[in-house]
């Protein structure tokens, strides 16, 4: 990282966003080249690390919704305009390569399903909600806990800032109860009691500490987080899994530590030391990423089985190619098609009190 004046808003956060985006391409690299390829994939001591991205994004996700929305706490209208805002941010994008998807998967299932678990729900898919098996876009699932913890967080923004500590921790107590009260085949249950939501909350503490400027020792606890994940990697290797399973350990293994280097990340930024601008270029694309990589890296490992290409060369072409090229997708899909679409949708909701505020909401997911 560079030393830079000024330091922008959030800058680093968009780093991570990227970071953590092209964490997840590493495992949908790795599941193309199972699929495609003998042998053991180039991207195996890579799989475990990318499997974390979603609970970095989780954690980036609770601090950003806090710093973005820090002044509409106690207003009226606060739920109604926070929950248009993120579904003219997530749908949209998240619509067009969901129907992509759908067309494949009508034309030739096996594509987009041959691993999955149950036969995709195509409504569920397309709002995003919890359903018994992969959603047609398989990381949309995500995008459930997402959902989750916006309904959540916007029934917060009705009441004063300082009730927050107070509304998160029934909420908490909620998903604890939940989880181990109901029984967890029912989607909506799994993602209501998982324990993917207390790193959330995690980013919400974050959230809490940017704003009264506790930002503390950053390149310590900065270098402790990133020392903290690759243990954890280390250690699930050991242990024989392909990642932890979502059980009570799992934010407090992967999550605090991610949550580390997010506040250490804020931390820096307060100190002037900033991503370069590259990393903070892709973090802006980082939901195009996010969605399109499965299709584009996809698309690439069918083709090449296709006319019979194997071994190295298609190694290569997966790998380093899919990584190229869906980067390139994904920042021309921001450009062209999430920010035009973002723009259309905020002549309608331009009521965001606080120029900050308005750049962090735009630019996350």
């Amino acid at each position: 990282m560079r030393r830079v004046e000024p330091v922008d808003v959030l800058g680093n956060i968009q780093a991570l966003r990227a970071i953590a985006a092209l964490m997840v391409v590493v495992v949908h690299a790795y599941a193309v080249e199972s699929t495609y390829l003998p042998g053991r994939p180039w991207t195996t001591p890579f799989h475990i690390l990318g499997t974390y991205g979603v609970d970095l994004f989780f954690v980036i996700s609770g601090t950003v919704m806090f710093v973005s929305t820090a002044t509409w706490f106690g207003d009226k209208s606060a739920p109604r305009r926070f929950l248009a805002r993120r579904a003219t941010r997530i749908y949209p994008p998240y619509w067009i390569v969901t129907a992509l998807v759908l067309i494949v998967y009508l034309v030739a299932p096996a594509v987009t399903g041959e691993h999955r678990s149950a036969r995709p729900d195509v409504l569920a898919s397309f709002l995003a909600v919890p359903q018994r098996g992969e959603p047609l876009l398989v990381v949309g699932w995500t995008l459930s806990y997402e959902l989750t913890f916006y309904a959540v967080f916007a029934l917060a923004l009705r009441f004063h800032r300082r009730y927050l500590p107070i509304l998160t921790a029934i909420w908490l107590l909620a998903v604890v109860l939940i989880g181990a009260l109901a029984p967890h085949a029912n989607p909506w249950v799994r993602v209501l009691g998982s324990w993917f939501n207390f790193e959330f909350a995690f980013g919400l503490a974050i959230g809490a500490a940017v704003l009264s400027g506790r930002l503390v020792a950053p390149r310590a606890l900065f270098a402790l987080g990133v020392l903290l994940v690759l243990a954890v990697c280390v250690a699930t290797a050991y242990s024989g899994r392909e990642f932890l399973d979502v059980a009570w350990w799992r934010p407090w293994a992967v999550g605090l530590p991610m949550a580390l280097v997010v506040y250490a990340s804020l931390g820096l930024e307060r100190h002037g030391v900033l991503a370069p601008p590259w990393l903070r270029v892709q973090g802006d694309a980082s939901y195009a990423l996010y969605l399109w990589h499965v299709l584009v890296i996809g698309a690439i490992g069918f083709a090449l089985n296709r006319v019979h290409v194997h071994g190295t060369p298609a190694r290569i072409a997966i790998v380093l190619g899919g990584y190229a090229l869906a980067i390139i997708v994904s920042l021309l899909a921001y450009a062209y098609v999430e920010r035009p679409l973002l723009r259309l949708a905020r002549r309608y909701f331009e009521s965001a009190p606080s120029s900050t505020g308005r750049k962090a909401a735009a630019q996350t997911s």
